[in-house]
């Protein structure tokens, strides 16, 4: 009786986990170390592997009150990979549950801060870099500069 109850709620438990684990927003997160406190920013700089998802990056992050600029003190590196690209016959023969990756990495004084990635399954869409980018600065407690 006791094996029953225990196999039923592992199978409830897998049920659940199968029915929340198809959700298409997961954002991967990884802090290497804390951004203390609110900090008023006015810009970020940025460098890529993939120039076109930069341009919708800068523009999501401008909509949200910042600037680029190469003489700011926090670093953005943009990371995306597209698994179309990947040669590893393993990875198409067994299919993934990803198309690719867009990554963003924050760093101040060339030390890592913070890291946040999304997997996609069709592309990337602005929405879905808004949703990024408005993590990444909740998380860090950045706040935009107030003009004037």
């Amino acid at each position: 009786m006791k094996s029953l109850r225990i196999l039923a709620m592992v199978g409830l438990a897998t049920i659940l986990l199968l029915l929340t684990s198809c959700k298409d927003d997961s954002l991967f997160v990884k802090k290497y170390a804390d951004v203390m406190g609110k900090k008023v920013v006015k810009s970020f700089s940025f460098d890529t592997d993939n120039y076109y998802l930069l341009d919708k990056v800068q523009r999501s992050f401008k909509k949200f009150g910042f600037n680029s600029s190469k003489k700011s003190k926090y670093h953005i590196y943009l990371t995306s990979h597209y698994v179309i690209n990947c040669k590893n016959p393993v990875i198409h023969a067994l299919g993934a549950d990803f198309n690719g990756f867009i990554r963003l990495s924050l760093f101040r004084n060339k030390k890592e801060l913070y890291r946040i990635q999304k997997d996609f399954k069709t592309r990337v869409t602005n929405d879905m870099i808004d949703n990024i980018v408005k993590r990444f600065l909740e998380d860090n407690g950045f706040q935009p500069a107030k003009a004037g």
